[in-house]
């Protein structure tokens, strides 16, 4: 799976290290996978930084469905 996105710091304080998690779902809706990985980038505060082509791994044969979501990063 390779992820393009666009991460948008709209806070006060500049961030780095930011953790993404990739949920994928078979046709039943059953949550079957998941990916976690680290995007090694400063998004300054008020700044927009683009992801492209960014290797998530591997995905379920059965999945057909994937949502992604920041769940961690370091505050500066």
């Amino acid at each position: 799976m390779m992820l393009n996105a666009k991460i948008k710091n709209e806070g006060k304080r500049d961030v780095k290290d930011i953790e993404i998690e990739c949920t994928h779902s078979s046709n039943s809706g059953t949550r079957i996978d998941s990916n976690k990985k680290v995007v090694y980038e400063l998004v300054k505060a008020g700044k927009s930084v683009n992801i492209k082509d960014f290797n998530m791994g591997f995905v379920h044969s059965q999945a057909t469905s994937t949502s992604c979501r920041i769940i961690d990063l370091v505050l500066l």
